[in-house]
Formats: structure tokens, sequence, C-alpha cells
């Protein structure tokens, strides 16, 4: 059994030898452990309905740490020929993925983690306005992206590794990345679409973030540390604190916001198994992470913390179960963890060797073998976004 399984069983058990006879949480379809049904809507609105133990799923949030399937959170997922991909909602390949991708990870949870569905999110795409090499920050559409010294930075189509240094402002790229709030991100992993002096004139930009501020009577939306300048009736659809995507392009090097949609939350499928890992923030109702409603009770384990240490801008990994869309009862909280390396198990001996090259890739410009995925990149671009309103104007400054 999967390391991350054997985990949320014996959190399960404690609560059922604490409450005899009682379930640890309840499933108003009148499933549960043992009895739980599929519910219905599928994954993300792809009708795909996750099976495994009692019928149960897994949804797993966090950055692809190492290849060969794919592990999340320390738990390895198994791609398989069902395996469904996406990136930022377009229809994807396993050659996609890249190492300390953000995904969202949909899965099975039978003996293997089968994984159903595995979504690229990434944070920022756009071109480079300013590079900080000495603090290794730079800034996109006016968010500011923090790249840790082992983030990696590679070139689309390749398996070119860059050092930091050479991120140069007009660059375009793509982030992956975990919200820190108030416009600041933590990079996972930088992929470099076009350097400034080779991009073409039309170029995509994508932002995600939660929605700040609205100002209907100047048809303005705020994302993070950036205002966008939108058609008055998308503003109708959404509400301060909810979560969104930008989409947009670079025509000419000005930009145009296309589209302003909200983002699925990762927790929809009641019963679900829910692995989560990045940054607290403070709620209306209670603690929050990628906008997922944390339920902590009397039987939450803490690792390397207790109770006290839920703290905004904490990063910690949870585990727990889907008690309503949106809202997860929180079995454990791990504090102080590494997105890269949380929980992932030890590399055998013949591999260590590698494992030490990668911190030393950084300045050499190589990744090492067994950080690399075994399938090739892809041969295509990735289609054009297409626009679904009328092209508002985005705002520069504050």
């Amino acid at each position: 059994m999967p390391k991350v399984l054997r985990r949320w069983s014996l959190v399960l058990a404690l609560a059922l030898v604490a409450l005899p006879g009682t379930r640890a949480f309840s499933d108003p379809a009148g499933g549960g452990i043992g009895g739980l049904g599929i519910h219905p809507g599928g994954i993300g609105g792809t009708g795909i309905h996750p099976g495994g133990i009692g019928g149960t799923g897994i949804t797993a949030l966090g950055v692809i740490q190492r290849f060969g399937s794919i592990y999340v959170n320390g738990q390895e997922y198994v791609l398989s020929p069902q395996t469904r991909y996406s990136v930022d909602g377009a229809a994807g390949t396993a050659k996609d993925l890249r190492l300390g991708d953000r995904v969202t990870v949909q899965a099975a949870a039978d003996r293997q983690a089968v994984a159903q569905v595995v979504r690229v999110e990434h944070a920022v795409i756009g071109r480079v306005t300013n590079v900080d090499a000495a603090k290794r920050q730079f800034t996109i559409l006016g968010e500011t992206i923090q790249a840790g010294k082992m983030t990696p930075l590679t070139v689309r189509n390749s398996d070119q590794s860059l050092p930091f240094a050479a991120l140069k402002a007009g660059d375009v790229v793509s982030v992956s990345g975990l919200d820190r709030g108030n416009g600041h991100w933590l990079a996972t992993e930088i992929c470099r679409r076009y350097p400034a002096d080779a991009a073409p004139a039309r170029v995509p930009l994508l932002l995600r973030g939660r929605v700040d501020a609205i100002y209907p009577g100047q048809n303005t939306l705020e994302v993070g540390a950036t205002k966008l300048k939108v058609n008055g009736t998308l503003l109708r659809a959404i509400q301060v604190g909810q979560s969104v995507v930008v989409r947009g392009e670079y025509t000419d090097g000005k930009t145009r916001a296309e589209s302003i949609s909200p983002t699925a939350l990762a927790a929809q499928e009641v019963g679900n198994r829910v692995s989560l890992l990045g940054y607290l923030d403070r709620g209306t109702d209670g603690w929050t992470t990628h906008g997922v409603s944390l339920v902590e009770n009397h039987h939450t384990l803490y690792e390397n913390g207790d109770a006290a240490d839920m703290q905004a801008g904490s990063m910690v990994a949870i585990e727990g179960r889907v008690q309503a869309p949106g809202v997860v009862a929180v079995e454990s909280v791990t504090f102080s963890v590494n997105p890269m390396d949380f929980d992932v198990p030890v590399l055998p001996p013949m591999a260590q060797g590698a494992r030490d090259d990668w911190e030393r890739s950084e300045n050499e410009g190589e990744r090492p073998e067994v950080n690399s995925p075994e399938i090739e990149r892809p041969d295509v671009e990735r289609p054009e976004l297409e626009p679904q309103v009328e092209r508002p104007e985005l705002l520069d400054g504050d």
C-alpha cells in the first residue's frame, strides 16, 4: 500500500477507535468508507469518475517532484494509457509534464494510485519586465516571482537547462508555482518560451490568482498585484475572494486580457481523499489553502508543530477528506515542508550521486538523469487561445 494511503488509514483507524460505531465524517449521499458511492459530476467536468478503495478516489494538488510515473506530495501516481492530461485548460499529453510543474491529479485509490487526470496549472505566463539576479526575483504582469536555489529554469521543447542569470527582461516565460498572496509567488518551475530578441509579435499571457478587489464603475478587476480593465458584464459573475484565471495575449508588445473565468476548486468530490501542498491563508470562516476551506477537529494530527503554528503564510502539507465541495476535513497537517522533496522516498544508493548533481546543476546548466522525464518533449506548440469576450485593456500601473 502506498505510503500516503497507509498514513490516511492510520488516521482513520484512530478516529474510529475514538468514536466507535460512528463515521469520522458523514456523507450526505449516504456513503462513507466501505459504502461511499461515486458522486455525479466527474472530475473537473471531464466526466471521469474516480474509483478505488470503497469507491473513493484521491485528489492531489502539489508539484511534480520526480518522474518514473510522477511523484506529487510524496505519493507516486502511475501514468497509464488511459490517463488524460490538460495544460491550463487545453488538452495535453504526458510530454507536456515538467519537473516542478504545479499539477492537480485525480487518481483511483487502489493498490497503486493510478492517475486518471493530470492538470498542469501555470501561475503566470508572460513577458519578464524586471529581473533582480541577487534576490533571484523577477516580475511579470506586476506579479513578483521568487525562485529558489533549486528551481529549474528550462527551455521550451528542449531538455536544456539554464542558470538563473540567463533570465532577461523581455523573455517570455511560463511559471509554475505556489501562491504566497498579495501578488507574490514561489516558483517551482520556470520555462523560457522565447528569448527577448526572438519572441513573435503575438505571445500568450496568463495570470492565475484571487480577486482582491472589484471596481464596477471602472470596469476594473484587481488580481494579486495586477489591475485589469475588463468587460463590465464579466464582473457580474465574479466575487471578491474568488480564484480566477485571466487569459489573453501580447500583440506588438501590448497586453490584452481576453477572458476572465473562475477556476475550479481542487476538492469537489465528496468523500475523496485529498493531499494539498501550499501556503495557508485566513478566510472569513477559517483557514484555507488554494481556496479550499480547512476544517480541523480534535482528531487532527500535526507534524513538525501543533495547532498554534497554523499561521497565514506558512507552507503546509494537508491530508484529509472532502467533506463538502470546497471543504476538507483535515486529518493531518505537516509544517516546514519543501514542495520539491516533501515525503519523497529516499533514492537508492546508485541514484544518490545524481541527486547531488542536481544541487550543482544551477551553475552548470545540467539536469541529473534521475530527475529528467523519460518522455520526449512535444514537437508542436500549444494552440493559441481564442478570445471569448471583447478585448479590454490591461492597466499597466497599480
